[in-house]
């Protein structure tokens, strides 16, 4: 019987994990497909941040994926995402309530991170009926960037 690896140039064995079949598998699939979770929030008050996604701590976190459904409209209510570090606070996207129902789906193609410790939040100025689903991958302390890289890299 032969045994080999596949490694870099540096001699580090490749990604091999075991396969749904039970047999070691090379992986070559991205960490979007490999590490992708999912959370889903429903609204139906009024809420000042209100944590959908939670960094792990020295951690960041990617956005995969966002769905928004608002049921009906709200007069002058708006719905905002948010990456929120506790110092720092960058909004993502605001949705206008009052114009009418919608459904918004986005699958970020290239990941949309946050900084090191930033969570993600939703605000809404008002009672509106959404619903949310949000993708996300954590990303290790390794590869996760403080603040002022992160804002200067935006």
């Amino acid at each position: 019987m032969w045994k080999f690896f596949q490694s870099d140039k540096n001699g580090t064995p490749l990604n091999i994990q075991t396969g749904i079949d039970g047999n070691p598998t090379l992986i070559t699939d991205g960490i979007r497909a490999l590490n992708a979770q999912w959370k889903t929030t429903a609204l139906a008050t009024a809420v000042t941040g209100q944590h959908l996604v939670d960094a792990k701590p020295n951690g960041s976190i990617m956005l995969t994926d966002l769905i928004v459904i608002l049921s009906k409209k709200v007069t002058a209510a708006t719905i905002s995402f948010s990456f929120d570090g506790g110092v720092y606070k960058a909004e993502l996207f605001s949705f206008d309530a009052g114009t009418s129902s919608f459904q918004f789906s986005h699958s970020f193609q290239g990941g949309l991170r946050g900084w090191k410790d930033a969570n993600l939040l939703i605000t809404t100025n008002d009672a509106t009926t959404v619903s949310v689903l949000v993708g996300y991958v954590h990303i290790s302390p390794v590869q996760t960037k403080p603040y002022g890289v992160w804002n200067a890299e935006r």
